[in-house]
């Protein structure tokens, strides 16, 4: 069944769209409707709530910079949660660092079903889910996160945009959750939406994770799915060298890793923390 999609991101003042040959899964849970289109250009398409999530086409660039770049602030990260991230992509990269745990906190069951079924590029076919190092927790991050403080070297927000449900995630109590559950030597990083468009996100998100007493900035990259230029991805933790990485130490880390990347790199990873002055005046909030 042909037709053609129209996110509803931005309500219809600018959006973007596909033409599918299929749809492959179109639901409504608890929680937000579900759909996986089968296209042409951008192989499956997955959408919640009618806003684009990830793509088979690009999904590497998106999962790869928002798992790698935490992972390599880090020393030896063993403890790692991902907020949300049903589809496995950032999963799938974690696993490639020599982790002892990943706990895995998605509300929504179905997106997992889905995704192992009918995106499973993305969770090496369903394998990242039953991986012995991962735990797969079909709760509330709010409630998970409340009995565990200062448990993770790592925390990954892979979350929805801040509209309905999400909205929670971008909250006071939220930051304070996660801020709380991090190491001593921990760190964060999370996506913050198109600058562009969504001029607000990113600033907000770096205001409140340094009123809660981390260092933290943002970095970007360019990812085709989402519509507007670069997105930004915010990072922070108690450490300040986070912020400032050293290739060197990068590249002897990067020679260790179990898999290959397609988009990270020791470079990339230095060269996503420049950018043009209107985006940095925009994260500052001016």
């Amino acid at each position: 069944m042909n037709g053609k999609f129209i996110e509803k991101l931005y309500q219809g003042k600018v959006f973007q769209g596909f033409e599918y040959s299929q749809i492959l899964v179109e639901k409504e849970t608890a929680y937000q409707s579900i759909a996986i289109y089968q296209t042409d250009l951008l192989g499956k398409v997955l959408v919640l709530d009618g806003i684009v999530q990830t793509t088979e086409a690009d999904e590497f660039i998106y999962h790869e910079m928002l798992a790698h770049t935490a992972l390599f602030s880090v020393d030896h990260p063993q403890r790692i949660l991902v907020v949300g991230g049903g589809d496995g992509g950032t999963v799938r990269e974690a696993l490639k660092h020599p982790v002892q745990h990943i706990d895995l906190v998605e509300i929504d069951a179905a997106v997992i079903d889905s995704c192992r079924e009918f995106m499973p590029s993305l969770n090496d076919g369903g394998a990242v889910f039953d991986n012995p190092r991962v735990s797969v927790i079909v709760e509330d991050a709010f409630k998970f996160m409340k009995d565990h403080r200062g448990e993770y070297d790592a925390i990954i927000i892979d979350s929805t945009d801040p509209i309905g449900m999400a909205k929670a995630l971008y909250s006071n109590t939220f930051y304070s959750l996660f801020c709380e559950a991090l190491s001593t030597k921990g760190a964060i990083s999370a996506q913050d939406g198109v600058v562009f468009f969504q001029r607000d996100e990113a600033a907000f998100t770096i205001a409140k994770l340094r009123d809660y007493g981390l260092h933290a900035n943002v970095y970007t990259a360019a990812v085709p799915t989402y519509y507007g230029g670069l997105m930004t991805f915010g990072i922070a933790g108690r450490n300040p060298n986070i912020l400032t990485p050293d290739r060197g130490l990068l590249a002897h880390r990067f020679k260790s890793l179990d898999g290959s990347t397609r988009h990270y790199s020791p470079d990339m990873h230095i060269a996503s923390f420049t950018m043009p002055p209107w985006i940095r005046a925009a994260v500052e909030g001016a």
